[in-house]
């Protein structure tokens, strides 16, 4: 837990959350880092922690799979998507956009995140990560 002040002696408190999955304990980032009532979630793919692998079926099954894997991380931390404010969505072909945009709709229905898309290399063969800035109300 780290704290800092601002000019007028205000402190937030951050604090670092491992991973609730097994499979995730040793790797060299926080799940989520929480400022406040503000989290920071590490940006999930389509693979299926269970498994260890990349769901298969294409954009849309690891859209959905991705959008579970955040779920899953705000559910820990009592927390729904509804709580979403910011999602940074990353493609590795930006011509997949209108698929996942469907499936993304599926998901995010009210209040919706302000998004940003765009396209770039991606690890593990993803076609698609996304990570998300939640706030508890």
């Amino acid at each position: 837990m780290l704290s800092f002040s601002c000019k007028n002696e205000l402190k937030s408190v951050v604090k670092h959350h491992k991973s609730h999955e097994k499979s995730r304990q040793n790797v060299p980032y926080s799940d989520a880092v929480q400022v406040d009532n503000i989290y920071f979630l590490t940006g999930q793919i389509g693979k299926n922690h269970t498994t260890g692998k990349l769901v298969e079926g294409g954009i849309e099954a690891e859209t959905k799979q991705a959008i579970l894997n955040i779920r899953s991380v705000l559910n820990h931390h009592k927390l729904t998507l509804n709580d979403v404010v910011k999602c940074t969505v990353i493609l590795a072909d930006i011509n997949d956009f209108s698929k996942m945009n469907t499936i993304y709709r599926s998901f995010f229905k009210d209040n919706l995140p302000a998004r940003t898309t765009f396209a770039a290399n991606l690890v593990a063969g993803a076609k698609i990560e996304i990570e998300v800035v939640a706030a508890r109300k």
